[in-house]
């Protein structure tokens, strides 16, 4: 593979990959690593905009004083300054994306998972809980509490800009694509439409834009600056992803260093197929108007009745077809109702692997915990092993389809897909899918019938894709690995004949796909995974050294910096831990 080329062709091919190995990265510890900023540069206007405009709106009075922000309170020794304001931006920007992702967490899937997810407790103040990374202490080599550590992140935040800014300045080699400026500001120009769309929504005055910037980054924010540190801050992204993907083509052809990372992360790379079925205690007979003791009871009944149940299930369990069969016998109605139990895939994984709760130990996305994690993968597992896992009351069947392997033929794809998604509360379901069907097929033919199929399914993906995720980047799915997709989409997309340009339509449990193939990478996707995380840790160690050199000292009055952190502390407190 070429060692050198130019910045497009390094931002098409790897931008997704190298921000999945930075999203890996970050769970290790809650480090602002290159690939994390890097993420987070790009969409600066949009990390808390859906979870913040309503509360910026209602919280006009939380606004800091001014008094500090048009001082200048930190210098480089390079001779770029920073005022307070562009401070206070990197230090409630960091708060507001732990928080709300905590936040967020905690409303869609139950209080404390955002604890678990992000290491941030939404119920206690930042300076009554420690900062749970390992890559921070204080001087004295205590650990933090979340208020110091968002202090100092503020300031290394601003000196890694500062430092990537002024090598992507010295870099002759690199061209900052006109495209990401571009992205950058019609992110600006959508965050003004959704303050008038909120606000209309609650038949109220949409706030200025520089009032909102006010509410949310301080009251010396200006428009005018933050397109300033929005452009610095793509800059940021664009040339440490640049510097990252060029390191990472050298890693993915030293055969031998990609071996022994693989050795230190075998339980996150290799993978099982197993088929799994969860038994849950069935208590939808327990009356709502039953007592509180009641209840209890009735519960641990279902529990004890749900173990019986699973017990002789498992017993029964021979092979492959008797798991489906089984697996479709036994399942609640609400199971029933939710998936297809008469389908192979159903209770079927492949490609399984393990991801990092953050701590190093394996977290698994089908529920398992380390107990069953640990007995699936290991090595002395054979075909047709089976297990019975009590997790949490909830009884977990797992037969082993194909022992732990590494994935060395599969290579990753890239897909762009349209999707016409199945209306879940229709009440003729059948017509539903009829209708559904036809528009796919309506668009598929505009697309095919079209002298520039791409151009066209382009246009089409802006406004007709109900897939909201991708919709905005032309429906594409980069680095796709097998196990990621549902098994009609992976199918198609892994098709051994597919080629650059392939489409047709595939129909999944959520609608129809529109597809459009784009390409087949060269190598398997462990070896991406681990160069890219290579590549990602030296850019952070290069960035650390910069940060670290006399070149990039900052010099700071501490006592005006003391003084700007208890007032935007003050602000946050007020608008944020009221009650707390």
């Amino acid at each position: 593979m070429a060692t050198e080329k130019n910045s497009n062709d390094y931002r098409e091919e790897r931008k997704a990959r190298l921000a999945k190995a930075a999203k890996k990265n970050s769970k290790k510890s809650h480090k602002i690593s290159v690939g994390k900023l890097s993420k987070k540069a790009k969409a600066v206007v949009s990390t808390v905009v859906a979870v913040v405009i309503v509360a910026a709106i209602a919280l006009a009075a939380c606004a800091n004083s001014g008094v500090f922000k048009r001082m200048k309170t930190i210098e480089t020794v390079s001779g770029d300054s920073f005022s307070a304001v562009e401070y206070e931006f990197h230090y409630r920007d960091l708060h507001n994306y732990f928080y709300q992702s905590a936040k967020s967490y905690d409303e869609y899937y139950g209080a404390g998972t955002g604890l678990q997810q992000f290491g941030y407790d939404t119920t206690k103040l930042p300076e009554d809980q420690q900062y749970p990374g390992s890559d921070y202490t204080l001087e004295d080599g205590s650990t933090p509490t979340w208020k110091q550590f968002f202090e100092h992140i503020a300031v290394k935040r601003m000196q890694q800009i500062e430092v990537i800014c002024d090598l992507a300045e010295k870099d002759t080699e690199f061209e900052l694509d006109p495209a990401a400026l571009e992205e950058a500001k019609t992110q600006i120009s959508d965050l003004k439409a959704q303050l008038k769309e909120s606000a209309a929504a609650q038949g109220g005055t949409p706030i200025s834009f520089s009032k909102y910037l006010r509410l949310q980054y301080g009251d010396g924010m200006t428009t005018t600056l933050f397109e300033k540190i929005v452009e610095k801050q793509t800059i940021f992204s664009e040339y440490s992803a640049y510097l990252a993907e060029k390191k990472s083509d050298g890693y993915l052809t030293d055969t031998a260093l990609l071996e022994e990372n693989y050795k230190a992360q075998k339980l996150f790379i290799d993978c099982v197929d197993y088929r799994v079925f969860a038994l849950s205690p069935d208590t939808s007979a327990i009356a709502e108007d039953a007592t509180e003791e009641e209840k209890t009871a009735a519960t641990k009944q279902a529990t004890e009745d749900a173990k019986k149940k699973a017990e002789a299930m498992f017993e029964k369990v021979k092979d492959d077809a008797s798991f489906i069969a089984l697996a479709e016998e036994n399942a609640l109605e609400a199971q029933k109702a939710a998936m297809d139990f008469s389908k192979s895939e159903t209770t079927l994984r492949t490609f399984a692997q393990n991801s990092d709760d953050g701590t190093g130990n394996p977290t698994n996305a089908y529920g398992l915990n380390k107990e069953a994690i640990d007995w699936l993968y290991s090595a002395d597992r054979k075909v047709g092993d089976k297990k019975l896992f009590d997790i949490g009351g909830v009884q977990y069947i797992v037969y082993v389809v194909k022992p732990v392997y590494r994935d060395d033929v599969t290579l990753p794809v890239d897909v762009r897909h349209i999707l016409v998604q199945l209306d879940s509360e229709a009440e003729d379901k059948e017509a539903d899918k009829a209708a559904k069907k036809k528009e796919a097929e309506a668009l598929y033919t505009s697309i095919t019938q079209a002298d520039d199929k791409l151009a066209k399914f382009l246009e089409l993906c802006e406004t007709e894709n109900d897939d909201t995720g991708s919709a905005a980047n032309g429906g594409l799915y980069e680095y796709v690995a097998k196990g990621q997709m549902v098994k009609p989409f992976e199918d198609w997309s892994f098709d051994p004949a597919r080629k650059e340009g392939d489409m047709g339509i595939v129909e999944t449990d959520y609608g129809f796909h529109i597809m459009y193939f784009v390409q087949t990478h060269e190598y398997p996707t462990w070896k991406y995974t681990i160069a890219d995380e290579l590549a990602n840790d030296e850019v952070s160690k290069m960035l650390d050294d910069s940060v670290a050199s006399d070149a990039y000292t900052v010099a700071k009055d501490n006592a005006v910096v003391a003084k700007l952190n208890s007032s935007i502390y003050d602000s946050l407190l007020s608008t944020y831990y009221v009650g707390i």
